[in-house]
């Protein structure tokens, strides 16, 4: 078959990756002040970016680090290498008095059973470093083996600015900016969303239970109250981690979801005169940002015109009709969705063979002369080389059009 289409490259093509995701400046509510070093707010379905500060400044994530240990652990229960009763091994390095003295634990200790899904509720409740090496040991076999996987999986997802040199976030040389930190909790969300019930909103979390310890022994369980204080204050919270390291001040990454909307909101950098109005000012500056994004702004449907025939030139097929979705999501201030228009940008010169992941136009969504979504669109086909009699003939009709100036 010299042509065919690929379903695979239909699902590629609508979930167009935006390039540019900013709300019109030109046309933007008075934000908050936010005293922190660090924000972003974002759309959680558009990754539209409706408020920053200091974005793209490195910054140390203390205990958000363990956002990403929870994915790989969450993806691997996806691909079924484990499940959520699956054994976790606790040997020394990961008992909680082998820890430094300032962490936050779960309390994994000697003679304890757990299982994935109590080191997963002790990373996201109770935030433990030494839940942390366990899941590095467990997946791993080494601290430094489970960064690098780390470090491959946030590289995959494009995130140049996310680096990791252990899973806890103890160590301050981890980095994440405000930016693309948002970006991985956005995939994370489309990737896990279940786990904001079964781990992110848990209010409260209790180790060891009878069941995790071994030979009888005295059980002196220990309950802890999610570190995420807005997932009791803030009604339409449900995740997801905070964080705290001297190198780093406080840290936080929420999420909220409203009237059927949802959001995203990282704060870095928040400093006070003592740790518990530093922990409110925080969590203060988030509620303001997810306020405004509520209230100033609304995603919505945005109708794509189809696209028109594409001429292949050289090809077994002269000309084809890429697929297109109905409509994409698109965010902007209220009053303005009225003003929203698309474009496409055609490439001019196709020649086969074409692929199904072949660029054939650029999608831009205006809100006036601002562009506030961008993202390529494929071919969504295969096209193979044409007979030796078409590609001689497309040969001299595209040096006769090229000569007479004539577009191609």
């Amino acid at each position: 078959m010299h042509w065919k289409m690929t379903g695979i490259l239909l699902l590629i093509f609508t979930s167009l990756v935006p390039f540019s995701t900013r709300a019109n400046p030109s046309h933007l509510p008075h934000p908050p002040h936010i005293s922190s070093l660090a924000a972003v707010l974002m759309d959680a379905t558009t990754g539209t970016i409706l408020y920053e500060k200091n974005a793209d400044l490195p910054h140390p994530p203390a205990s958000l680090t363990k956002v990403v240990t929870i994915h790989i652990l969450l993806d691997k229960i996806k691909k079924g290498e484990i499940s959520w009763q699956t054994p976790v091994p606790l040997p020394p390095e990961t008992w909680a008095i082998h820890q430094p003295s300032d962490s936050s634990l779960m309390f994994l200790g000697p003679n304890q059973r757990a299982t994935v899904e109590d080191i997963l509720q002790g990373l996201a409740v109770a935030s433990g470093n030494d839940a942390a090496i366990a899941a590095a040991l467990f997946v791993s076999g080494s601290v430094s083996a489970f960064a690098e996987k780390m470090n491959r999986e946030v590289e995959r997802l494009g995130l140049k600015s996310l680096h990791f040199v252990e899973p806890s976030g103890y160590d301050a040389d981890n980095r994440i900016t405000a930016r693309e930190f948002a970006l991985f909790l956005k995939f994370y969300l489309e990737k896990h969303p279940e786990s904001l019930h079964t781990l992110h909103s848990v209010r409260e979390f209790t180790y060891p239970r009878p069941e995790n310890v071994e030979n009888g022994q005295k059980v002196r369980s220990i309950t802890q109250f999610n570190k995420n204080s807005l997932v009791y204050t803030y009604p339409w919270a449900d995740g997801i981690k905070t964080g705290f390291l001297y190198e780093s001040g406080f840290n936080l990454a929420a999420t909220a979801k409203k009237n059927g909307r949802r959001l995203l909101v990282v704060i870095l950098g928040t400093t006070g005169p003592n740790p518990r109005k530093a922990i409110q000012t925080r969590n203060d500056e988030a509620v303001s940002l997810l306020e405004y994004g509520f209230e100033h702004f609304v995603t919505m449907e945005m109708a794509l015109p189809p696209l028109s025939p594409i001429r292949v030139w050289k090809g077994s097929k002269s000309s084809f009709t890429p697929p297109t979705p109905k409509s994409i999501p698109v965010t902007v201030r209220k009053g303005r969705e009225h003003f929203i228009r698309v474009e496409y940008a055609q490439s001019h010169f196709l020649e086969a063979p074409i692929q199904p992941s072949t660029v054939v136009a650029t999608l831009r969504v205006y809100d006036g002369k601002t562009v506030l979504r961008e993202g390529n669109l494929f071919a969504g086909v295969e096209i193979d080389r044409g007979s030796w009699f078409v590609r001689a003939k497309d040969t001299i009709l595209v040096f006769l059009r090229k000569l007479f100036r004539m577009p191609v």
